[in-house]
């Protein structure tokens, strides 16, 4: 079986999105798949504008020759609900239709699944896409319905992002009782994770004598825009990690205690997924599928979103009461490991690959 998925660069060095996590997981545990990736979406440190415009339509004319050279391929199409994706991916997703691809549409969080208001333009486009009559990819159940009661979408599969668990099964925790708490976070630092609000409630935290280590790990969508002031207002209390793989990963997720996510919103993290493996406690708010994975007091805690005040309370519950801590990290590790296999994922992707191609 072929298959073309589509995804921003796989290099971690070069882009250290979910998307890019999630393919590269499919490619490594899928061996019944034969995978041709197309890199689709801009760098981490590539510029938009002009040069921009022409790297599309240049990717516009490669992905018409892929198409056109792997007739029977299977399309992967990972598609973000976000501006730039729903004003670039129609185009691509009903070209691999024209062609008489089989095509699953791989749906991954963004803004525009739960924004309140969609813009009249993103709307249309969204419309022609969920009116194909092609296999449709969620993370979760929330998610299912959102599409089928505000897209009118019926061919719809849930399938929630997966990790491998080799690395986090061979570590076993030792409870922090009594050492600064170590807060972790992992991904794109930009404005719609919440950094302004974690920055400030880490300063109301040092103010009051809280002792923690916040560590950051993954790049700046605009450079200078947080890590300067982490830097400035934190002093030896924060360690920038920079962008981190393999075993530099694997090191980082096991030197965390708290997982601090106070996104605007998500699909369902791998970054969480990650974390949680690790015994690490999530800290998140309840946004997009995170609901379906996190339950509040049981295997991690709520915050609210785009508020500094529920960040401190939190963190300084967990610091006051260190059994808390320990019951939560041995709840998310045990969660992870019962509910995420990924042999059962791998199954539940090709079965909805052989729908595809019934349609």
């Amino acid at each position: 079986m072929k298959v073309i998925i589509t995804s921003p660069s796989l290099d971690p060095a070069q882009n250290i999105g979910g998307i890019s996590s999630v393919t590269q997981f499919i490619i490594q545990n899928n061996k019944s798949a034969d995978y041709i990736h197309f890199e689709l979406g801009k760098k981490d440190n590539e510029s938009g504008g002009i040069k921009r415009m022409f790297s599309l339509v240049k990717s516009v004319f490669k992905w018409k020759t892929l198409l056109s050279a792997h007739p029977d391929a299977i399309v992967h199409y990972n598609f973000p609900l976000s501006r730039l994706s729903i004003l670039r991916d129609p185009l691509f997703i009903k070209m691999a239709v024209r062609e008489k691809h089989p095509v699953i549409v791989h749906l991954h969080g963004g803004v525009f699944l739960t924004a309140q208001h969609i813009p009249i333009y993103l709307k249309r486009l969204l419309d022609s896409v969920f009116a194909l009559s092609v296999p449709f990819v969620v993370l979760s159940s929330h998610e299912k319905e959102i599409l089928q009661k505000r897209f009118n979408c019926r061919n719809v599969f849930v399938l929630p992002n997966c990790v491998n668990l080799d690395e986090s099964d061979k570590f076993k925790r030792v409870p922090n009782k009594q050492k600064a708490l170590v807060i972790g976070y992992i991904g794109r630092i930009t404005e719609t994770k919440g950094m302004e609000y974690l920055l400030d409630a880490c300063c109301q935290l040092k103010q009051n004598g809280i002792p923690f280590m916040l560590k950051l790990a993954g790049k700046e969508e605009r450079e200078g825009e947080y890590l300067p002031h982490f830097r400035e207002k934190l002093e030896g209390m924060f360690i920038y990690e920079g962008v981190v793989s393999g075993e530099r990963k694997t090191s980082f997720l096991e030197s965390l205690d708290v997982f601090i996510l106070p996104s605007f919103f998500e699909g369902l993290p791998m970054s969480l997924i990650e974390c949680m493996s690790f015994g690490v406690v999530p800290v998140t708010t309840n946004v997009g599928s995170i609901g379906e994975v996190v339950n509040d007091g049981s295997n991690g805690l709520f915050i609210e979103c785009k508020d500094t005040a529920s960040i401190v309370k939190q963190i300084v519950r967990l610091n006051a009461d260190r059994q808390l801590l320990q019951r939560l990290s041995e709840k998310t590790k045990s969660y992870i490991k019962m509910h995420f296999s990924v042999q059962a994922y791998i199954d539940k992707l090709d079965d909805i690959y052989t729908a595809s191609m019934l349609r």
